[in-house]
């Protein structure tokens, strides 16, 4: 009989300033593997989806019609909470 494998979270800890030194498709790799998809919206042409990777809010621009990511750009926290104010839920802090 098989055990079933079981997986561990890996815990990347990375700094803002290694984030924007690295190279945008392993900026795109980081947070897809080791990242947590918070949000989503839709601006222009683009599905733009939040991500947080440690203490960093990250957003990953992808364009539907030519079916690539065009940018990755670091959020700070005023920001994630402007752009994203209409699908923030905090009514259960309430109860």
């Amino acid at each position: 009989m098989k055990l079933p494998v079981i997986k561990r979270a890996v815990v990347i800890m990375i700094t803002e300033q290694e984030f924007r030194e690295m190279p945008a498709k392993e900026q795109v790799s980081v947070v897809l593997e080791n990242g947590m998809e918070l949000l989503d919206r839709i601006y222009v042409y683009y599905v733009v989806k939040l991500y947080r990777v440690d203490h960093l809010y990250i957003e990953i621009w992808y364009q539907q019609l030519s079916n690539q990511i065009d940018k990755v750009k670091l959020v700070n926290l005023e920001d994630v909470l402007h752009l994203y104010e209409s699908q923030i839920n905090i009514s259960d802090l309430y109860r």
